[in-house]
């Protein structure tokens, strides 16, 4: 099958085109982007390191965005407001997997992760019989919502969630290709120190040697997505997940991998051992269900006594593990844990989940 990509001269366009390459089930179908682009090559389209693409992508011809072209599915990588308007006139023939938020929220649309709900995909017959499309759309979560999910799903399956604390410690590469060009402008070979002794009233926005301590509209959707991803499927609804959720996100300046510190109570009682078996149980699940799958990873938790760190364990498993370290008993009382969670925000949180729920839905015959 054939996967169009809307958006693709953008940065998380050109990971799906990378996810795509050389797949056993899926290949790059048309191209989409802007206006600006339209009519161009791929290689004068796009502005990013693409000499590592096949020549036949470089010269591919970027269309409009607008439907037809060549593809069975659809990946989006548009921004939001875009995407609002673009997804639905591809919905109505093919099905399209986003990366934007533009649908999260709406009632018949599930946010899917493989692992986690895919019994939420019977959603999408109900999104398809309402609006009267051939095919659907099924966006992605945040991508900070993907490793706190896959976290919280064995704690939350044996022992129950009473309530979460989290802080978020995001990489650059998460606020996009602008992001992370402007953090290179102001990267330097000296240590960097503080810029200034003066009160700042709205400093401007610099990533190098520095925490950006709100990230828009971020704590938000992450709060609504994990329950409604950890949510029960019934009679045709998602019912969302009930217990309370608080967070913190910032930017700090890493190129991949989000990073987050997690406190939860749990409704049972369980020792820090007993998580650790909870993940293997998962794994052993999710091997037996997904193992197949081209995308998914040798483990879907990979769990360390150390400390995850972003520079060494971002890639493990080709950026599709999610690593939990230092599990630890709270100070609250016996049903409080903490540790400490690295998921890669342009693999699993991007693109390559992405893929992986095109080849989970291509194997219930949704695709």
């Amino acid at each position: 099958k054939k996967i169009g990509i809307l958006g693709a001269t953008g940065a998380v366009g050109l990971e799906g085109i990378e996810a795509l390459l050389g797949h056993p089930w899926f290949e790059v179908g048309s191209l989409y982007a802007s206006e600006r682009s339209a009519g161009k090559t791929y290689g004068d389209a796009c502005k990013l390191d693409i000499a590592h693409l096949p020549k036949e992508i470089i010269q591919r011809e970027v269309r409009e965005i607008v439907p037809g072209g060549d593809q069975q599915a659809v990946f989006s990588a548009l921004p939001s407001a875009e995407a609002k308007k673009a997804e639905p006139q591809f919905a109505r023939q093919v099905p399209v997997i986003s990366t934007t938020s533009a649908f999260r929220y709406e009632d018949d649309v599930p946010v899917l992760i493989t692992e986690i709900n895919p019994e939420h995909a019977e959603l999408l017959k109900v999104q398809q019989k309402a609006r009267g499309w051939k095919g659907f759309i099924a966006p992605e979560p945040n991508c900070t919502t993907v490793g706190l999910a896959m976290s919280l799903k064995p704690i939350m399956d044996n022992f129950g969630v009473g309530r979460v604390v989290m802080c978020s410690y995001q990489a650059v590469s998460g606020a996009g290709h602008a992001a992370i060009e402007l953090w290179g402008t102001q990267r330097k070979q000296e240590v960097p120190r503080p810029v200034s002794a003066e009160i700042i009233a709205e400093p401007p926005l610099l990533f190098d040697g520095n925490v950006i301590g709100y990230i828009a509209d971020e704590e938000p959707k992450v709060k609504k997505e994990i329950l409604k991803i950890l949510g029960k499927y019934q009679k045709g609804a998602i019912v969302p997940a009930s217990f309370p959720i608080d967070c913190f996100c910032v930017r700090v300046p890493v190129y991949e991998g989000h990073f987050e510190a997690v406190f939860v109570e749990t409704v049972k009682s369980c020792s820090v051992e007993d998580v650790k078996a909870a993940y293997e149980q998962f794994n052993q699940v999710c091997k037996q269900k997904y193992g197949k799958l081209p995308s998914s990873p040798k483990k879907t938790v990979t769990i360390y006594d150390r400390t995850p760190q972003p520079r060494y364990d971002a890639e493990i498993d080709g950026g599709m593990s999610t690593i939990v370290g230092r599990i630890e008993e709270g100070a609250f009382g016996d049903k409080w844990l903490k540790y400490l969670v690295l998921s890669n925000n342009l693999k699993k949180g991007a693109a390559k989940g992405a893929v992986q729920v095109l080849e989970y839905l291509s194997t219930c015959g949704l695709l």
